[in-house]
């Protein structure tokens, strides 16, 4: 029986092919992460919007916002590095997204200030966690896996 290590220094060596087909899976698999980050604070603002109104739905898309926005701009930055060829690195990753939760906590402060007397603050802090959490409503309706 033999047996084969490979050591945390081993450098795997990828073709241009495959190189090109991860970064195509990467660009892929953020944009269906947005967009069921977008599709969940979309039903949420739709049911409070049936159970309280267009105040409450308008509540729960400015929440939303407020995350959805600098994520958005975070992604776009992650899918324009897959096309460098040295790809988006660990720095790439970590500097934006502070600055993407550095930007959402600004707008939450922005919203509480400029909408104070008309927020339903429950409205928007549900769909703020809908807008966090939109990606495990991805999972759950492709099964577990929203790639393929």
């Amino acid at each position: 029986m033999s047996v084969s290590t490979a050591s945390a220094t081993d450098h795997v060596v990828l073709s241009e092919e495959d190189k090109q087909r991860l970064a195509y899976r990467a660009r892929r698999d953020l944009f269906r992460v947005l967009t069921a980050q977008l599709v969940a604070s979309l039903v949420v603002a739709l049911v409070f919007w049936v159970v309280s109104g267009s105040g409450s739905a308008v509540s729960a898309l400015l929440g939303a916002a407020c995350y959805l926005a600098p994520n958005a701009v975070f992604v776009l930055r992650l899918v324009l590095a897959t096309f460098k060829p040295q790809g988006a690195g660990a720095a790439t990753f970590l500097i934006g997204n502070a600055v993407k939760v550095l930007v959402a906590i600004g707008l939450l402060w922005l919203l509480a200030d400029v909408e104070a007397g008309r927020l339903d603050w429950v409205a928007a802090i549900v769909g703020l966690i809908a807008a966090l959490k939109g990606y495990w409503f991805g999972l759950l309706f492709s099964g577990g896996r929203l790639s393929k």
